[in-house]
């Protein structure tokens, strides 16, 4: 019976890395003009004729693929445009609007936006509380408002950011509370202010994101995942 076990969890590992290499490593990059009709049907009849129907069920609920139909038409669409190779914000280079930072209403949880302007660098970023990646940066973004004198680091939660859903106030500023390495200003967009006049327009639309600014002349400089912010930031440090 373990032999039996062991053979079939051995057949399920090949058939899913099959999947990956010759199904999912090969047709993600095959979008739109780039499809293939006939090599995707014929790589697909390979592989469902390889292992049995109760292997693939198994592979299909593990790796908690959509059906083949629903991943064809995925894979034909492609990822969406800010995750494609070469991609950048429309944003980059571009001189912003940044007087909503003063005039807009935001629920205040950690105060501290004041005196952007005299700062050389204006960083902008966007999270929510159900976002792990996002939370993975506080510490990260502690750091670099408490050392980084040239820089106003501002964020801007909204837990409904992709679904227009009413932001509990009362819930993240608990969130924040309860947390010791959020060490940095934090307003709740209540009213889609940020999202609306920056995020959007950026159309990297993903979070945690960040935008590098530099103040003198209000033009957005880079836009990313904050991990990624370092290298770009301290470039654009020595250039003001």
């Amino acid at each position: 019976m373990a032999n039996a076990r062991a053979s079939e969890s051995s057949r399920e590992s090949a058939a899913l890395n099959d999947f990956r290499t010759n199904i999912w490593g090969v047709f993600q990059d095959l979008y739109e003009d780039k499809w293939d009709q006939v090599r995707w049907d014929t790589a697909v009849a390979r592989f469902q004729s390889k292992y049995p129907p109760a292997v693939l069920e198994k592979v299909w609920q593990r790796a908690k693929l959509p059906p083949w139909n629903a991943l064809e038409e995925q894979l034909k669409k492609g990822p969406p445009p800010f995750l494609r190779p070469g991609w950048k914000s429309p944003l980059i280079g571009k001189t912003v609007d940044l007087s909503w930072i003063d005039n807009g209403s935001f629920e205040c949880v950690k105060p501290g936006k004041d005196g952007w302007k005299e700062k050389k660098i204006l960083i902008l970023e966007f999270w929510a509380s159900w976002c792990r990646p996002c939370l993975a940066e506080s510490k990260h973004l502690s750091e670099l408002a408490i050392t980084q004198p040239d820089v106003k680091l501002i964020t801007f939660n909204h837990e409904g950011i992709f679904s227009n859903a009413s932001a509990n106030v009362a819930a993240v500023k608990q969130f924040v509370k309860d947390r010791d390495d959020m060490i940095y200003p934090i307003y709740i967009d209540v009213n889609r202010i940020a999202i609306e006049l920056i995020f959007e327009p950026g159309q990297n639309l993903s979070i945690p994101l960040a935008f590098i600014i530099t103040t003198r002349d209000q033009v957005v400089q880079w836009v990313g995942n904050p991990e990624e912010l370092s290298s770009p930031l301290q470039r654009i440090l020595r250039s003001v």
